[in-house]
């Protein structure tokens, strides 16, 4: 099914597709005036559609009818990880945890943070496309880069949180999260993060776990963690 992506979409009223997206549905797709098509807001929504007017940069739409509604009381997954210095492993990371799901994403700036700036713009188009492909009707947010100390200090006391650490004492985030609830995990760069930025965690209500006995590159961690929330929580 092709889905199209349009945040303003309400229903009962016209909304406008960005370029890349009328791109698509009329130049690839060949779609023209009163053909119908199904579109989400990225906030939960999907409505069918049907088009009213095709330009050259951009395509109406008219939303006339209301398809579907995600469930929003299922458990959400917030990372917050460290970017690598190769921008398309956050990149691939940032797809692959959307399509098995996850809600937030804050890249994070920690001691051993070989990068500290990134493109949102790409991210987010990255997120979008990884939505329509997985047929999420709700796009992870993407959070400005932070920094460690201030981004553990910020987090909702409500939620469990956890900061993946290669310390083999450390009970497995399998064995720490059973499911059920909201929660935050950080992972760290290359290098980890260091003990000094785990005792701050830990100040700051964070569990420390493990991810296994294997050494894991951090997007190959990311995805780890988000399988592993995912799976407690399809009991």
């Amino acid at each position: 099914m092709n889905i199209f992506y349009c945040p303003t979409a309400i229903l009962n009223e016209s909304s406008v597709l960005d370029e890349s997206e009328s791109s698509h549905l009329t130049k690839v797709l060949r779609k023209r005036e009163n053909d119908e098509l199904m579109v989400f807001d990225g906030n939960g929504k999907l409505f069918e559609a049907r088009i009213e007017n095709v330009g050259k940069k951009e395509a109406t739409i008219h939303v006339f009818r209301l398809v579907e509604v995600e469930e929003q009381t299922k458990p959400r997954l917030h990372i917050a990880i460290a970017p690598s210095k190769n921008t398309d492993r956050l990149e691939w990371f940032a797809e692959k945890a959307t399509e098995i799901g996850i809600a937030e994403i804050t890249p994070l700036i920690c001691t051993h943070s070989e990068r500290k700036e990134l493109r949102p713009d790409r991210i987010e188009k990255i997120l979008i496309g990884a939505s329509k492909q997985s047929i999420k009707l709700t796009v992870p947010r993407l959070n400005p880069v932070i920094k460690f100390d201030a981004f553990i200090k910020s987090v909702n006391s409500t939620d469990r949180k956890f900061i993946a650490y290669c310390d083999e004492k450390s009970m497995h985030l399998k064995d720490a999260y059973h499911g059920g609830f909201d929660a935050v995990i950080l992972i760290g760069p290359e290098g980890d993060f260091t003990r000094e930025e785990v005792l701050l965690a830990e100040q700051n209500e964070f569990e420390t776990v493990s991810l296994g006995k294997s050494r894991l590159r951090l997007e190959t961690a990311g995805i780890y963690a988000t399988t592993v929330f995912n799976l407690a929580n399809e009991k």
